[in-house]
């Protein structure tokens, strides 16, 4: 070989570099949607390291159709696996991000953060967010599909269910309390900004709970100044 010639980078190398410029995002960017230093993504697009399959799974979820399946397929789940390996679960309504079939359709990621014991972004018009990428989910996931953002969970509250890091899909068109309690939802305060929380009843009383660390983290009391975002219908945790 002769000095100066550069060694042809293997396709997992490339395909990630392509991804990135699809989405029209740097290093950095792309870096935040997967929760990993921007030095990652270098090494990634260079071939010094190739990703862990976790990190292969997010990717497939950020490119879509049909360019999912190559990364689905090389963090090892052939397309005849991945029903089973991320199956949605029926007995609950709330779920992991799954591929069931072949029937997707795009949902849109907006850079908004809420937390979950501190409160995130001070927006509450949710809807008309900036969109910054496209996630795919399986089409009827929701009875309003036009309704559904995606936005980033800042903090542990959640979890170890809903960790910190992850992103959360709520459905804008489920906001009345009488019929959300229990439920975990995305709710607003002026003071606080945005939370996501499971929603009771405690005496007469709707509160916002955390999940985690309920000794820890007092009951937060609905009154007049919170409002019902939206009900968290699903959501893509990172893999430890």
């Amino acid at each position: 070989m002769r000095a100066g010639t550069k060694l042809a980078r293997p396709e997992w190398a490339v395909q990630i570099e392509k991804l990135r410029e699809r989405l029209r995002l740097n290093q950095a960017g792309l870096a935040r949607l997967l929760n990993v230093s921007p030095m990652a993504v270098s090494r990634w697009e260079r071939a010094v390291n190739e990703p862990e399959a976790s990190f292969y799974i997010h990717m497939g979820t950020l490119s879509g159709d049909p360019d999912c399946w190559y990364f689905w397929q090389r963090a090892g789940l052939p397309a005849s696996d991945l029903k089973r390996a991320l199956r949605k679960s029926r007995a609950n309504k709330t779920a992991h991000l799954a591929v069931e079939d072949l029937e997707s359709h795009s949902v849109p990621l907006i850079g908004l953060t809420a937390g979950t014991h501190n409160g995130g972004d001070n927006v509450a018009n949710v809807e008309q967010s900036a969109v910054i990428a496209q996630l795919m989910a399986p089409a009827g996931w929701s009875e309003q599909d036009a309704s559904v953002r995606c936005l980033r969970l800042s903090g542990d509250g959640m979890g170890p269910i809903i960790g910190d890091g992850s992103i959360v899909a709520v459905d804008l068109s489920q906001f009345e309390r009488d019929r959300l309690r229990n439920s975990v939802v995305l709710a607003w305060h002026k003071d606080f900004g945005l939370m996501v929380r499971r929603l009771k009843k405690l005496g007469t009383a709707d509160v916002l709970i955390a999940d985690a660390d309920r000794s820890v983290s007092s009951p937060i009391p609905l009154d007049r100044n919170w409002r019902i975002l939206g009900r968290i219908i699903w959501w893509l945790s990172r893999s430890n």
